[in-house]
This record gives C-alpha cells, sequence and structure tokens, in this order.
C-alpha cells in the first residue's frame, strides 16, 4: 500500500519480473571444463578492451539518456588492489555494468548470473564485461563458487544482485539471499552496499523520456561481526537509501 497525495491509501502496482527480450538459443557451454576466473593472456586482454570501450561509449550513453549521478564514490578509495564484495539492488538491465563502470572504472569486477543468461545472443559481451554464468550442474556450481573465493582472495571485487531476479525500476528493496553474505564472510573481505535510485519525473511533475539515476555508494561493512548481522546492516542500509524520487536531482 501506499499514500496518495489526497493521504488515502491505495494498492501498490504489482511489480514483475523482468523479460529479456533479445535473441537466446540453446547454448554448447560445457561447465565440467568452464573456467568461471579466468586468468589466461587472452581473456584478460579481451576483458580489458571491453572495459576500455564501456568507459567511453556506455559512459557516456548512460551519462546522455539516464543522467547517471554517483554519490559516495570516495567511500571505496581505500579498496584499491583489495578484494571486496559488491551488493546491489537490481533494477535495470544494465544496472551492473553502469554501477561498475562509473565505480570502479577500469577495475576488473566478476559478477554472477544465471547459466540461462549464457544463452542470449550477447553472451561473448555478458563474458567479456565479467558475467560468471551460476551452473545449474551440482558439482559444476561447488567449482563456480570456489573459483569465486579464488577473485576475492587474490585481491579481486565480486558484484552480485542479493535481490536475485530483475524487477525493472523497483522502488523498493527486496528480500535478500545470502550468498553474497557469505562470500565477505568467509573470505574476510568487505562489503559495499550500493544502492541505485531513480527519478521519473523533474520537480515540476514533467515526466523524462527515460528515468534518471542516482547510485549511492555507502561506507564498506567490515565482517567483524556474524554473517546474518552483514546482511541485515546491508539491507538497513539500503533500504533507507532507496527512494523512488530522487530529491533535489541535479546531473
Amino acid at each position: 500500500m501506499r499514500k496518495t497525495t489526497d493521504g488515502q491509501l491505495q494498492q501498490t502496482p504489482k511489480q514483475e519480473e523482468y523479460v529479456c527480450k533479445l535473441r537466446s538459443k540453446q547454448s554448447k557451454i560445457d561447465y565440467t571444463t568452464y573456467k568461471f576466473y579466468n586468468k589466461g593472456k587472452r581473456f584478460r586482454f579481451l576483458k580489458f578492451l571491453h572495459r576500455s570501450v564501456s568507459n567511453v561509449f556506455l559512459r557516456a550513453y548512460l551519462k546522455a539518456v539516464h543522467r547517471v549521478k554517483v554519490i559516495g564514490k570516495e567511500n571505496v578509495a581505500g579498496l584499491r588492489g583489495k578484494g571486496a564484495v559488491i551488493v546491489s539492488n537490481h533494477i535495470h538491465p544494465l544496472d551492473i555494468q553502469m554501477i561498475d563502470t562509473f565505480v570502479f572504472g577500469m577495475r576488473s569486477v566478476h559478477w554472477l548470473t544465471l547459466q540461462r543468461n549464457m544463452d542470449l545472443s550477447v553472451h561473448a559481451l555478458i563474458r567479456n564485461s565479467g558475467g560468471v554464468p551460476i551452473p545449474e550442474d551440482h558439482e559444476a556450481k561447488k567449482r563456480c563458487l570456489q573459483e569465486m573465493n579464488d577473485v576475492l582472495r587474490d585481491g579481486g571485487l565480486l558484484h552480485i544482485c542479493p535481490e536475485g531476479s530483475l524487477v525493472e525500476l523497483c522502488d523498493d528493496i527486496r528480500p535478500f539471499k545470502d550468498g553474497a553474505f557469505r562470500f565477505a564472510f568467509y573470505n574476510r573481505v568487505p562489503l559495499v552496499p550500493v544502492t541505485l535510485r531513480f527519478a521519473e519525473c523533474n520537480a515540476r511533475g514533467k515526466k523524462y523520456r527515460h528515468p534518471h539515476f542516482v547510485i549511492d555508494v555507502a561506507e564498506p561493512i567490515y565482517p567483524v561481526v556474524p554473517q546474518d548481522k552483514i546482511k541485515e546492516k546491508a539491507e538497513r542500509i539500503m533500504k533507507n537509501r532507496c527512494n523512488k524520487t530522487v530529491k533535489n536531482y541535479t546531473p
């Protein structure tokens, strides 16, 4: 329920999981030999090229179309060269790339995605941007998670959306799954809560053609408390910062 301008309560519209419209076909990936954490020179070079292009063209597109603004980027300045888990709400098809490009720039970031997303026509772009499929096969999934532990222990960044599914322009934080917080606690690395907020209208009530986004970066949470406390604190921080209307928005 939410209040209208006259103080009346009305039913909040049901928000549905995002359905991707890109072409897909059955992937031929063999997950028994797949490198989830690929240290090969050729692959690292492809990722470097992808980040270079993203930092120019994707950044320009997002800035021009969605007027992206970053708050709190200084909170991650002390994490250079250190492993960390990044958590964010999942409300736009490009939100992970948006956050990683504007906040971490040329630094390589791995991010977990569903196996079925590797069936999309853009699967090569997903992989080159740091996307790591979570296999449905139990043994392959165990190996995937272990390799993500290796990423963190090698000083890398791992981005996870703890809400799981993508609900486009959701104006609240949905219940979190445990995986991201388990990674942070088990590997003793900080966890960075990032809240993506948006505005659909300007101060005069005129609707934007495309929503405008604010990336709100909170201070890292260090794993000095139990895993469930890390999760509770991150959820509380993000709920407090998640707001459908971005006030005083100035791109």
